[in-house]
């Protein structure tokens, strides 16, 4: 899962500029979506989390902020995904921010 966060980080703060890096970031982004794939095929699902109502057993609040999009209790940003298998069975909780 740290691999699959550490992708994420990368895709959120890395701009390719040349097309040698534009290739590298599809080679990149071929193999995040191969995990994503895998995972899907063995039953692993990402929780959901941004516009949905804060689960305790699914989400951990590590902050509560006023938002002009969702009302109060509502999650408004994922800071790191969540798993959980197809019946429910958490893996690993979601990291997000509630709107306030």
């Amino acid at each position: 899962m740290a691999v699959l966060d550490n992708y994420d980080r990368a895709f959120q703060s890395v701009e390719p500029e040349t097309d040698e890096q534009k290739d590298i970031e599809k080679a990149y982004k071929d193999v995040h979506a191969k995990i994503i794939s895998t995972f899907g095929e063995l039953g692993i699902n990402e929780v959901k989390t941004v516009g949905i109502e804060f689960d305790y057993e699914y989400h951990s609040a590590v902050m509560t902020k006023p938002s002009e999009d969702y009302e109060e209790g509502i999650v408004c940003e994922e800071l790191a995904k969540g798993w959980c298998t197809e019946d429910g069975e958490l893996i690993r909780v979601a990291m997000v921010v509630v709107a306030a």
